[in-house]
């Protein structure tokens, strides 16, 4: 045993000296120099569990002290084989088979992504071995091997939670791609500069064809070409304009208010039609940060009056200096054309699969692409993954997830200067034993002093019921199923709110006005019956809020 022992630390040495190298060729990309270290981990993991599957290695396993250790090492030493062999070669197997910038085969596609397909074979055994590490007992480690068993147990389990939805999402894939049949894509492109509750307002709509996997632009227009109605143009839950006013469905920028995706997919169909647009198979919605990844692989392009833009000054091109320096038309046609130079660099660069996931996977990952399907059976795969909208993820996050959302009132493009953290406490106050969470959301103006002689189009010049420079926002923290609502303050005084079970879920929402340099300091308290660790979703920002915990006060 001693000398299996040896050995067996041996293989283990061997695959951590290569952990750095494939966490190297993951940050790059690097699906070549993923493969080499992946073949050389493969041959110490087969070793590593040859040695730990002897009769003796299992037996010494009963031994106080020792056992647990031994029990450890073997199932860590599985884990990695399985990964290795089940998880990583087929994943670089499918990028292989699809990596044609002319665009995969029908079959092709269809054999990667569907239903008992090698990417479903590879989620399936992740998570086995997600499952495998977890249950490790804790208990009896010696130093070496707790903290190897840890680090391997939340490598895997991390990639277990990214790789499972995404592989519930890409049996929609096909479809979405045209490749059985022709599909009318319907792009919204949302602008963050003033923020919703999926991102930002909808700055630009896109219609496009999908066919045999390549796309094509068929119709633009930004939102300045629809004028406001004075009834809503489809209906919309009570429990929603309680929270929000009676704004949904009467300003196509506020499409991305619901939490709900297939709503806002709706409305955004009904505006698009109602425009003398066709009738979309899928609404899909992202933000100009997407088009930042995309053009980081793609290059830069070159506008119509010359200039250049690129992944580097793509968001202070778009989203801040406009408002600075051009008229509302002028920004309309700037964003437009940006998003048009952006997709037409796209489809002439000839993107392979494997350059789209390379381009999208950490856009998906904060949530800035949502997906809507008219296909039945597609929206159900897509509707239970991270591109089914911010209610989706949500969900997905768990039944402790609480969800932040954003939503400016300010009428300009002030959220470029504030930043946002978010806290998270909870524990028991209470005499009946319920548990209190509370939901804590800084939020600071950056802007400077003078920030009120800005453009109008940046501050929205006080005509929306915020001072000119201040940063107007409503801020929606919606709380599990079942949760009770304990009030909102506002830098410890108790703040008027509104609270409503919409979409499924408890929501607070109340409202701050930030002068140039200010700090609020807004707290969501909420009563449940369990103590599970909470979990946190928010709006996508351009700059993501940092999430801490800390110890509840009791009031």
């Amino acid at each position: 045993m001693g000398v299996r022992a040896v050995m067996v630390k041996g293989e283990v040495d061997a695959i951590q000296s290569l952990t750095p190298r494939m966490s190297t060729a993951i940050a790059d990309r690097d699906l070549n120099e993923l493969g080499t270290v992946n073949d050389e981990l493969a041959v110490h993991a087969r070793r590593a569990v040859e040695l730990t599957a002897d009769p003796l290695w299992t037996t010494a396993e009963l031994l106080p002290v020792a056992g647990p250790n031994l029990a450890a090492v073997r199932v860590a030493a599985n884990a990695v084989d399985t990964v290795s062999a089940d998880v990583v070669s087929p994943i670089l197997d499918v990028a292989a088979s699809l990596g044609d910038a002319q665009g995969p085969s029908n079959q092709a596609l269809d054999a990667a992504v569907g239903a008992d397909g090698p990417l479903d074979h590879a989620a399936s055994a992740l998570h086995r071995a997600a499952t495998r590490l977890a249950g490790i007992p804790a208990t009896g480690l010696i130093t070496p091997v707790a903290s190897g068993v840890a680090q391997l147990t939340d490598l895997v389990g991390n990639a277990d939670a990214v790789l499972q939805p995404l592989t519930s999402s890409a049996g929609a894939l096909p479809l979405l791609l045209g490749t059985d049949q022709p599909q009318t894509i319907l792009l919204m492109v949302q602008n963050p500069a003033e923020l919703r509750t999926g991102g930002g307002i909808t700055g630009t709509f896109v219609q496009m064809r999908a066919a045999d996997g390549r796309f094509t632009m068929q119709k633009m227009t930004d939102s300045s070409a629809f004028h406001y109605r004075t009834r809503q143009i489809a209906p919309i839950p009570d429990a929603l304009t309680a929270l929000y006013g009676n704004v949904i469905g009467r300003f196509v920028q506020d499409t991305t208010i619901p939490a709900d995706f297939s709503l806002t997919a709706r409305l955004a169909s009904a505006w698009w039609t109602a425009h003398g647009g066709a009738v979309p198979d899928a609404v899909i919605s992202i933000d100009p940060i997407v088009l930042q990844s995309l053009l980081a692989v793609t290059g830069p392009v070159t506008l119509g009056d010359g200039s250049t833009l690129s992944a580097d000054n793509l968001v202070q091109r778009v989203l801040v200096d406009p408002y600075l320096t051009m008229t509302s038309e002028e920004q309309a046609s700037f964003f437009a054309q940006s998003t048009a130079s952006v997709f037409a660099r796209v489809f002439t660069h000839g993107m392979s699969p494997v350059e789209w996931a390379e381009a999208l996977a950490q856009p998906i990952q904060d949530d800035r692409i949502s997906v809507w399907s008219a296909d039945a059976d597609a929206q159900k795969s897509i509707a239970s993954g991270p591109l089914g909208g911010p209610l989706a993820r949500q969900r997905l996050a768990g039944d402790s997830a609480y969800a932040v959302y954003f939503n400016d009132n300010t009428g300009g493009k002030m959220a470029p200067y504030m930043t946002t953290a978010i806290s998270v406490a909870q524990g028991t106050c209470r005499a009946d034993g319920k548990h209190t969470v509370a939901v804590s959301v800084s939020l600071t103006s950056t802007a400077p002093k003078d920030a009120g002689t800005m453009p109008i189009s940046m501050t929205g010049g006080g005509l929306w019921g915020v001072g000119a420079g201040d940063i107007g926002m409503n801020v929606t923290v919606a709380a599990p199923a079942g949760a009770f609502f304990g009030g909102v303050t506002v830098d410890g005084k108790v703040n008027p709110s509104a609270n409503e079970d919409a979409e499924g879920h408890p929501s607070s929402i109340t409202h701050v006005n930030l002068q140039p340099g200010e700090t609020n300091v807004l707290t969501f308290r909420f009563v449940v019956d369990d103590d599970a660790q909470a979990q946190i979703v928010h709006t996508p920002m351009l700059t993501a809020p940092e999430v801490t915990r800390t110890p509840l006060r009791c009031e």
